[in-house]
């Protein structure tokens, strides 16, 4: 069960960049920048697609993060819960388009997934030692950046979202090979 707890992670990583990746790059358009969930929520396909990717990755996330990281880190009980805050803002923001009268609530689904994001970067760089927790000092100290930029610069919010997003995948990623 061990091997399943701890590769489950690495699989999701490589679904989300590629499946995420894709829509950005086959419908982002410079005149018009939108966010990742905006470009998916316009066409029906790509919401399916989209959905599925957040349904499918963040569970394989999940697997590695309950089954894998908890019982190995220090911090268990706050690790659990921020990835508990960022799996259910993650299956909201699946489930809640982002369009026309549900967009609100599918961008507090979307904030409170990426603050669960940072708070587990964060509770990895405390709690892991050596140079894996510098990494994740690193890693945490990017994504804080990255969430800053965007507020501050909206027409490339969707490559600070995607780097967001990826820096997460590494950050988990990271704390697997620290604890084995």
């Amino acid at each position: 069960m061990t091997a399943i707890t701890f590769y489950a992670a690495f699989l999701a990583t490589v679904l989300s960049i590629i499946s995420l990746s894709w829509i950005a790059i086959k419908e982002f358009d410079k005149r018009q920048p939108r966010t990742l969930s905006e470009l998916a929520a316009a066409q029906e396909h790509l919401l399916n697609h989209f959905r599925r990717t957040l349904f499918i990755c963040g569970t394989l996330f999940a697997v590695t993060v309950y089954g894998y990281l908890v019982p190995r880190i220090n911090s268990s009980g706050l690790l659990a819960a921020t990835w508990t805050l960022t799996y259910v803002g993650n299956i909201l923001a699946a489930i809640i388009p982002a369009r026309d009268k549900t967009i609100k609530y599918h961008y507090l689904s979307a904030q409170a997934m990426a603050i669960g994001m940072l708070l587990m970067a964060y509770t990895f760089a405390v709690n892991l030692g050596g140079v894996y927790g510098e990494i994740e000092v690193y890693i945490s100290g990017a994504m804080s950046l990255l969430g800053i930029m965007t507020f501050v610069d909206k027409s490339r919010f969707i490559v600070y979202e995607l780097l967001f997003i990826f820096m997460s995948h590494i950050s988990i990623l990271v704390a697997a090979l620290a604890l084995l």
